[in-house]
């Protein structure tokens, strides 16, 4: 059914396809989870010892009886980040929304897709362990837990948490010491970012995540936390969550910047809107679309880009 609405309707489909995934990136909200010692945020450089137990971000006791070898990713970001920790080639799995590293994931079999995941296909991958977020489904993941399967559940929603994945994932795989590395550079690259933009006026913004409905970015969103970090003002910030926004009240808040994917509409007819057509935005031609909608929605190390991309558009002269 899926594939059917892609075709005949890319807008809704795609606006479908990014409100369920940011519904869990929004209202869910989740605590940053302790370290596997108690310790919350600790920099634990020892690689795990197996059998190896934590607590995942379900707040779920697993325990992993060796180090995992075969990995199914029920999760774009989680791909993302086992590459980036050098450990892609571990994953006989993936859905078939992992895109990314291109040339690496391509070839992978799918094991999922916006139906869910495809037990019979993992089960034919042995995995050693499978990594999984709440879009992966309840009534599966406790399907393969009984069929004797080991599953972690990672659900970052803030940039904290994209940190505690990746310690998490890195002392799974036994790469904490890339794992380190890897959030040193995060937080270099965001701390430039915020002395960059820190003595700039906030930029008032407005994210558009389709043209269809004005759906937008309110708090507790990783949209809202990119704009802020960026140097932004959010003008939805007054809401929580995705929601739709009227052009009256767009209008009325006047936003200096629009911010829009890829797949929201086109830019020209966005401009002709009544209601987006009257904004400083608009009419100073300071609407830009983000590269990829992924740097700003996936909850993995690549949300520096989106980072880097916002506050640029934000602050030109700045960078």
């Amino acid at each position: 059914m899926f594939n059917k609405l892609l075709t005949t309707n890319k807008h809704f489909s795609f606006l479908l396809l990014v409100l369920l995934t940011s519904f869990l990136l929004s209202g869910c909200n989740l605590p940053a989870k302790p370290a596997p010692n108690g310790e919350e945020n600790t920099k634990n450089t020892a690689d795990a010892v197996f059998p190896y137990s934590l607590t995942d971000f379900l707040d779920r006791e697993v325990t992993i009886a060796k180090q995992p070898e075969r990995i199914v990713s029920l999760s774009p970001a989680t791909t993302e980040i086992l590459f980036a920790l050098g450990v892609g080639d571990r994953l006989v799995g993936v859905t078939s929304y992992d895109d990314y590293p291109p040339e690496k994931v391509q070839d992978l079999p799918k094991v999922g897709d916006f139906q869910g995941p495809n037990i019979e296909a993992i089960l034919a991958q042995k995995p050693d362990l499978i990594f999984a977020s709440r879009l992966s489904g309840q009534e599966q993941m406790d399907a393969l837990h009984q069929a004797g399967f080991t599953v972690v559940v990672l659900e970052a929603a803030s940039f904290q948490q994209v940190f505690d994945s990746i310690r998490l994932t890195a002392h799974i795989t036994n790469t904490t010491a890339t794992g380190e590395q890897l959030i040193s550079q995060m937080e270099k690259e965001i701390n430039e970012v915020q002395k960059k933009v820190q003595d700039l006026p906030p930029v008032k913004t407005f994210y558009l995540v389709d043209a269809n409905g004005t759906w937008t970015a309110g708090k507790n969103t990783f949209i809202d936390e990119l704009i802020t970090i960026a140097g932004g003002e959010n003008i939805a910030g007054n809401v929580t969550g995705w929601v739709q926004y009227s052009l009256e009240t767009i209008l009325e808040k006047d936003p200096a910047v629009i911010l829009t994917a890829p797949h929201a509409g086109k830019i020209e007819e966005i401009k002709q809107t009544t209601g987006f057509k009257e904004t400083a935005a608009v009419k100073n031609n300071r609407i830009y679309t983000i590269s990829d909608d992924n740097i700003i929605s996936r909850p993995s190390d690549r949300i520096v880009q989106g980072l880097r991309e916002i506050a640029a558009l934000l602050h030109p002269t700045a960078f």
